[in-house]
């Protein structure tokens, strides 16, 4: 506020000055929280705009970009050089999801970023913030290190595949993109299936009602079934969690563990989660998935009774499934009857 003339005295001009830079200063912050906050609606959009940066969910690879697709293929599936997993050569997880649609099928990019070619039928296109993004099984149509916009058009699906596989890393680590915030829309309100649980010695045999002894392996078989139905109806896919819990008849916990498969891809040996006997899904019938249940156990580390397994198996938005099975571990072999001596 100005002072009138008379009223200024020694200080007058201090004051004017002083009254004069508060002034300057208010206009001064005012606009840079002006700029301050443009500044971070245009990150935030950005970010937004950027699955990468900020987690924000994207639209599928096919058209419709806004309408559920059928998925024949999970993240962390088994997958093998040939039909039976232990047989193969070559034992792994499947590090994306692969996406039914017929040969032919025109894939785009689900966001912006620079091509780059990983095969002559797969391509990445990274984009900020450490997204990388990987579209397999296609032909290309896009030249490598081209910068492409959001739905640009990458290639088609190759013949005889049926499915474009599609691969979401973040920062060097593969996701699964149909987690929450990931690829949508996506459903899924039907739980998994646990079909049997069993116990291994060479062969499969029930747990329920079983008699154990010495050291065996613990196993389920258990898989999910796609809400949409694919070109191969009859494909399953792994659950996303699978948790287990041993407990002697009094309830206390022997063992427990469980097999996390829905949010990253497992660095796990195969091996070590896939029993005897899985097999992939292929264009002849569906797979076969069954899973070690932690370690071998050693029966006789525990006393001779009652047991209970229960099993729980879920998918990646949270629907489960849980069995039990009540069996009878008996190491003790029956004590020799003495013979009565006869008197001399």
């Amino acid at each position: 506020m100005w002072l009138s003339p008379e009223k200024v005295g020694k200080f007058g001009r201090s004051e004017r000055v002083s009254t004069f830079v508060s002034a300057r200063r208010k206009r001064f912050f005012a606009a840079s929280a002006v700029r301050i906050l443009t500044a971070i609606l245009v990150a935030t959009g950005v970010a937004l705009a950027l699955p990468g940066l900020a987690g924000a969910s994207y639209g599928w690879p096919i058209k419709p970009f806004g309408q559920e697709h059928p998925v024949r293929g999970q993240l962390n599936d088994p997958r093998m050089n040939g039909l039976d997993f232990y047989s193969s050569s070559s034992h792994t997880f499947h590090f994306g999801i692969d996406i039914a649609a017929p040969d032919g099928t025109a894939v785009y990019a689900v966001a912006p970023g620079r091509v780059y070619y990983q095969s002559p039928s797969a391509i990445a296109v990274r984009g900020g913030g450490g997204s990388n993004f990987a579209y397999w099984h296609i032909r290309p149509v896009v030249k490598n290190g081209k910068s492409v916009k959001l739905h640009a058009l990458l290639g088609y699906i190759l013949p005889g595949y049926g499915h474009v596989h599609f691969a979401e890393n973040r920062n060097g680590h593969y996701v699964n993109p149909l987690r929450l915030g990931g690829l949508t829309p996506y459903t899924d309100t039907t739980a998994p299936t646990i079909a049997s649980l069993s116990y291994y010695d060479g062969t499969y045999h029930d747990l329920t009602g079983a008699t154990l002894s010495g050291t065996v392996g613990l196993t389920v078989n258990a898989f999910d079934t796609p809400q949409l139905v694919s070109n191969w109806p009859w494909a399953v896919t792994t659950p996303a969690l699978i948790e287990w819990k041993l407990s002697d008849a009094t309830g206390r916990k022997i063992t427990a563990g469980s097999w996390d498969l829905g949010s990253t891809l497992s660095t796990l040996d195969p091996l070590t989660v896939f029993a005897p006997g899985t097999l992939k899904n292929s264009s002849k019938g569906a797979g076969a998935y069954n899973y070690w249940l932690g370690p071998r156990w050693d029966t006789t580390r525990v006393a001779d009774g009652a047991y209970q397994l229960v099993v729980t198996a879920s998918d990646i938005r949270g629907n489960e499934t849980t069995s039990t099975a009540s069996f009878t571990v008996a190491n003790l072999a029956a004590a020799p009857i003495a013979q009565s001596r006869r008197p001399a």
